[in-house]
């Protein structure tokens, strides 16, 4: 059985720190024989959670859009990289909007909730990027993200908070693909197997 994963970009700038971090990461991936399927989000056809709640009777969102597709894509991959820059202090609009819509993959029954991922076992990587030099900088961004995937029963495995890219970009940082692959390789306990 292939091994795929989905990496999702929260940031509209191609080419910059977010996607760049998240490249890396796609590439170690590949290295260890998965394959990832790239989503930037603001790049798809996608509407916001209006809260009507067809979801909780229908086990699906209302709306038929790329958003739609992905999010049915989610119940099928070993692993997730969801990646956002900080924008005020919390994750871009466009990964809200994800994150929103992931409400659609909770079950509620008779006063309670499960989220249809629970069983699945996905893994999941979560990527912070911000100019700031510190956490208090990068706000609610890891949280937003940690949280939805904790809800949903997804083991976040690598988090990885990027600060201070106005003085070291991602793309000048010599030292982050050997950071990366010393992640992959050895954090939490996480074992590829091929």
């Amino acid at each position: 059985m292939e091994k795929r994963w989905l990496a999702i970009l929260g940031s509209p700038r191609i080419g910059k720190n977010t996607d760049t971090l998240i490249n890396h990461y796609i590439e170690g991936l590949n290295n260890r024989g998965r394959k990832v399927d790239k989503v930037v989000l603001s790049q798809i056809e996608q509407n916001i959670c209006s809260g009507c709640e067809y979801c909780i009777k229908n086990k699906k969102c209302y709306y038929n859009d790329e958003m739609s597709e992905i999010i049915e894509r989610v119940k099928t991959v070993e692993g997730i990289i969801l990646g956002s820059p900080s924008y005020n202090y919390n994750v871009t609009s466009y990964m809200k909007i994800f994150l929103d819509r992931l409400f659609s993959l909770f079950t509620f029954d008779k006063g309670s909730w499960s989220s249809q991922l629970d069983s699945k076992d996905i893994k999941s990587i979560i990527i912070g990027v911000c100019a700031g030099p510190d956490e208090l900088s990068m706000g609610f961004t890891m949280e937003a993200m940690k949280r939805v995937m904790k809800d949903h029963g997804v083991e976040i495995i690598i988090e990885e908070r990027y600060f201070g890219t106005k003085r070291n970009p991602v793309e000048i940082n010599k030292d982050i693909r050997n950071t990366i692959t010393r992640k992959l390789n050895n954090s939490f306990n996480y074992t590829f197997i091929n």
